[in-house]
């Protein structure tokens, strides 16, 4: 299954948010071959449990777009690049309701 992300705000799950490339989705995903666990050069997601859930709150999304913009251009074209354009967009959404981005591993 790999790796899925959530955006929750006031504890709450957030399941339409728009997506980027037209429409809508509820979490973001697909992007797991660019994990690296311990990677140095992603300061939040170099962090990721693969296995179990991590948390992110507002005061690190600027951080966080940092680490998916450089993974974007390491990413593949279709659903690895779609996945990471979702997170992004939600960041951004974390950072102006206040919320945190939940990742969840298998």
């Amino acid at each position: 299954m790999g790796i899925q992300v959530e955006l929750r705000v006031a504890g709450k799950r957030i399941q339409r948010l728009p997506d980027p490339a037209g429409g809508f989705f509820d979490a973001a995903g697909d992007f797991d071959r660019l994990m690296f666990h311990g990677n140095s050069t992603l300061g939040l997601l170099g962090r990721l449990d693969p296995h179990g859930e991590t948390r992110f709150g507002t005061s690190q999304m600027q951080q966080l777009v940092a680490d998916v913009d450089l993974l974007l251009t390491l990413a593949k074209a279709g659903a690895e690049h779609r996945g990471l354009i979702r997170l992004r967009s939600m960041a951004e959404r974390c950072a102006e309701q206040h919320g945190e981005l939940v990742f969840i591993g298998d």
